[in-house]
């Protein structure tokens, strides 16, 4: 499975944002801390994130090298619509009716009752899928603790904070936010 951004996120943070928590007020370190903020971002949310979950809003695609009974989309949480393309037997692509598969509220993806898989071409991205991930609800707590996560990130690199130390720190910050496998 390889998973790819395909739409960036805009950043959660502002500078305006991060400023004032950081009590600046000059404009000297302005483009150091716009650019602190989008690698902090980019080092913990989305699906190359150490958290394991998208708060930011972003299109992603995922490649799968068959169909399977469940399919587990990363990087949740999915947001609609979910699309899927296969490569048939050919090798040419097709795009998959959406009456063939449902998404499942734990953002797996399976067949619906009554329907089969297609045959796939035997290759390591025969199955795409494209979706959006990332929190609709301005409003969710998630969004707010995962901006002081990157706002802290920024602090403690303009610290010149140990990276294990940092990490350690800002582990604990988000890990209500992790997402566990079992």
């Amino acid at each position: 499975m390889r998973i790819t951004v395909t739409t960036q996120p805009q950043p959660l943070v502002t500078l305006g944002e991060a400023k004032v928590a950081l009590g600046e007020s000059g404009s000297d370190r302005d483009q150091l801390i716009e650019t602190l903020i989008l690698a902090a971002q980019s080092e913990l949310d989305g699906p190359k994130g150490w958290v394991g979950i998208s708060v930011a809003q972003q299109t992603v695609e995922v490649h799968f090298d068959r169909f399977c009974n469940s399919m587990k989309l990363p990087a949740g949480p999915v947001i609609a619509p979910v699309t899927v393309a296969y490569l048939d037997d050919d090798g040419a692509e097709q795009p998959l009716s959406d009456t063939i598969y449902t998404l499942l509220s734990d953002d797996r993806i399976v067949l619906t009752p009554e329907e089969s898989w297609p045959s796939t071409y035997s290759r390591a991205d025969a199955v795409t899928v494209a979706y959006d991930v990332g929190i609709e609800d301005e409003n969710d707590p998630r969004i707010a603790l995962m901006k002081t996560a990157i706002i802290l990130h920024v602090r403690m690199t303009l610290d010149h904070e140990e990276p294990e130390k940092r990490r350690e720190t800002i582990n604990w910050l988000v890990s209500p936010l992790k997402v566990w496998a079992v």
